[in-house]
């Protein structure tokens, strides 16, 4: 068994208020909007905790690069290519003066966002997680180890899950808002976080903030 069932309940839970209460909304934004916004891009940054890695002084700068290179770009790799160039897309972007460093974290959050069936968010504690639960560390800026990695582990998951019925359970929140691979994906992440660290009691406290007690049903 992967996890215990009360972990493995509140990754489903968390997996679900996140995307309906936040990623859904910014992924359709994103995708429909024919470029990102100095506004847009502060309450991006906000919500994947990238705003201290990216000050004030150079969002100009990123912004014009995320609207005429980063975008167009992840848009029209080929589904296979994706995750092979979130490394190298990071590079250039550091490169053109969009950021200071190599960020490939960022770089993994916006294509989560413009492909969310696709790519999953690189996440510290879902990286420490994976680490713990293979023994190998993954190096910094090695998405497609991480994803390998990652893909490996949503599997087990989605095993784990089918045997507990919580799909089941649940479907009445999530199946009107997203896909079950999608589901599955941001499940096997939260689920990691939990196992890289993450305080059970903020997610349980995160969930129970927004859904209160109908939630628990």
């Amino acid at each position: 068994m992967i996890s215990n069932y009360k972990n493995l309940e509140l990754a489903v839970r968390e997996a679900i208020l996140q995307w309906i209460n936040k990623e859904q909304n910014l992924s359709q934004e994103m995708l429909n909007s024919p470029g990102m916004t100095l506004s847009d891009l502060k309450k991006w940054l906000g919500y994947w905790m990238l705003a201290r890695a990216n000050p004030v002084i150079y969002r100009d700068q990123l912004l014009t690069q995320i609207n005429e290179f980063l975008k167009p770009n992840i848009l029209s790799i080929p589904d296979d290519e994706i995750p092979e160039n979130i490394y190298p897309l990071a590079k250039e972007l550091k490169n053109r003066g969009g950021t200071k460093n190599i960020q490939t974290s960022l770089v993994s959050k916006f294509a989560f966002c413009l492909r969310p069936e696709l790519i999953v968010p690189i996440d510290s504690k879902a990286k420490e997680g994976l680490g713990r639960r293979y023994g190998n560390k993954i190096e910094n800026h090695n998405y497609l180890s991480y994803y390998e990695a990652f893909l490996l582990f949503k599997d087990e998951t989605s095993t784990e899950l089918e045997r507990s019925g919580l799909l089941e359970k649940l479907n009445h929140y999530w199946e009107p808002h997203m896909s079950k691979n999608l589901l599955l994906a941001r499940v096997a992440d939260k689920l990691l976080m939990l196992e890289g660290g993450f305080s059970v009691e903020l997610m349980e406290k995160s969930v129970n903030k927004h859904f209160g007690e109908h939630w628990k049903e």
